[in-house]
């Protein structure tokens, strides 16, 4: 299983921002996430997909391509 390379890009805007733990992603809003310098439609959507594989504790298998 391939690691996502545009998820890590994402994960590093996202640390950037100052969001640094799985608690800090969860609780992001649209204003929160749309804040982020460089941010994309695809972004957001893989933002998106973080979020829900925090929420059902699969994060290793989102950065894996897995199901989530």
């Amino acid at each position: 299983m391939a690691i996502k390379q545009r998820a890590i890009k994402v994960l590093n805007k996202i640390f950037e921002a100052g969001f640094t733990d799985e608690k800090d992603i969860s609780a992001m809003t649209m204003d929160d996430i749309l804040s982020i310098p460089g941010i994309t439609i695809a972004d957001i959507t893989i933002i998106n997909d973080l979020q829900k594989s925090i929420k059902t504790n699969k994060v290793i298998s989102f950065l894996g391509g897995g199901e989530q």
